[in-house]
């Protein structure tokens, strides 16, 4: 059943080759070092595709996000006309963010029609995507691949921050939070692909943190312990483990506390320190966000993509205020809409309780904690953040996060819940336990 997505002809041959490129682009987004990325190219074969199959009537957004797509796509048209400088530049921005919003309806159209099988495979190829990347990072960590200084962020050659594939460390970390996450959801849920999230998630959290990205730490930080929330709220087969979970945080404590003196000299005046710390620009950066808000108020309709650089001398580090400088207020207004409508639609069926609300709790979570970094980092380009929201928009029925409808419980879980011991009596409600 795991496989038969990929070989059902029930439905027109062209859809199914369009659904299957969709995948490969899932799978190809990690790589973006170049411009077009193997992954856009596809996409548009894919699209291509799909437009050419019989329609098949699929409402899958709700008006909220119809509007904001309206209001997103109209808007940052609109500001095209007051491009001052580098037009040719402003004409490829509106071009990517057209292909942002086309990624975000295919993969809702995509998750409402397949449900919680596309739930499973988009998230599967993204993970091994990023597995891909991680790889290519780990190698060029250990200098195993020619010209490895190409993999990293640094001024004069310096091998600083970890980018891997990506342009930015501040792309590669965040990229890697939704598979970090689905890593973890396969390692306490899954029968089949438990191993593969065991060792998946132990392999990104290390990557991540060779990024240096607080932005995707403080992402991934955020999301995990949502989704923790989740797993313990959800059932009781999840209890157990996040009982070793804690058990864990808390010899990774006492390791660091009897440790502290020498983390603290390792730590002093390295680059792994002045990251976790306040940066020089910090405040610089904070300013520029004030003062591009304040010149929202005098150019409504936006000065056109990429133009604050040409106008100001820099670029917001903040979504929504650098979407409605450059697009217009309007545009920044449909991207907020967008990301309301994906958060309130999971909201919604989270408190339905209804089968398959853990898939929209997982999703929330993850929004949840880009919401957090959009505040910082401007990420209206990201792709995996558009899919992210067209997930929002599925149709699932199971709470088990692979596509065979599988719910387990390995033997020490078992063994835990035969025999609760006292923190699983507090936490577990009295007609929920088990014996």
């Amino acid at each position: 059943m795991a496989s038969a997505i990929l070989t059902d002809y029930s439905e027109p041959r062209l859809k199914v080759l369009s659904w299957r490129i969709f995948l490969i682009c899932m799978c190809l987004n990690f790589f973006v070092m170049v411009e077009p990325a193997p992954a856009d190219l596809l996409f548009f074969v894919s699209l291509a595709c799909f437009a050419l199959a019989p329609w098949q009537n699929i409402r899958f957004l709700n008006g909220v996000a119809a509007i904001g797509v309206l209001l997103y796509v109209i808007s940052s048209v609109i500001a095209l006309f007051f491009v001052q400088y580098n037009l040719p530049f402003a004409l490829r921005a509106v071009g990517i963010e057209f292909y942002m919003i086309g990624l975000f309806l295919m993969t809702g159209y995509y998750s409402a029609s397949k449900g919680d099988s596309a739930f499973f495979w988009i998230l599967m190829s993204l993970t091994i995507g990023a597995l891909i990347s991680a790889v290519i990072g780990y190698l060029a960590l250990f200098d195993l691949v020619p010209r490895s200084d190409l993999f990293f962020r640094g001024d004069d050659g310096e091998r600083n921050r970890l980018m891997s594939t990506f342009k930015d460390p501040n792309v590669f970390g965040p990229f890697l939070v939704p598979s970090v996450l689905f890593s973890a959801w396969l390692m306490v849920s899954s029968r089949k692909f438990w191993r593969f999230g065991l060792f998946s998630l132990v392999f990104l959290l290390v990557v991540l943190i060779a990024s240096l990205s607080r932005g995707a730490m403080i992402h991934a930080g955020i999301s995990l312990f949502l989704m923790m929330i989740v797993l313990l709220i959800h059932g009781r087969s999840a209890r157990p483990t996040f009982l070793t979970f804690i058990g864990l945080c808390v010899l990774v404590c006492v390791v660091a506390l009897t440790l502290m003196d020498q983390i603290t000299a390792a730590l002093d005046n390295s680059l792994m320190g002045q990251r976790m710390s306040l940066q020089s620009y910090d405040d610089t950066r904070f300013s520029n966000v004030a003062d591009a808000a304040n010149r929202v108020l005098e150019n409504p309709l936006g000065i056109g993509q990429g133009q604050s650089r040409y106008l100001y001398g820099y670029l917001p580090h903040n979504t929504f205020v650098a979407f409605a400088l450059q697009n217009g207020i309007a545009a920044s207004l449909g991207l907020l809409l967008i990301y309301l409508a994906a958060m309130g639609r999971c909201l919604v069926k989270v408190l339905d309780k209804q089968p398959g609300w853990t898939k929209y709790a997982f999703v929330l979570s993850i929004l949840c904690g880009l919401l957090v970094l959009m505040q910082v980092v401007g990420s209206s380009h990201w792709r995996h953040l558009y899919i992210v929201c067209g997930l929002a928009f599925g149709n699932y029925r199971t709470d088990a996060p692979t596509d065979t409808g599988e719910q387990w419980r390995p033997s020490y879980m078992r063994r835990m819940s035969a025999r609760p011991g006292l923190l699983y009596r507090l936490l577990t409600p009295e007609r929920d336990r088990h014996v």
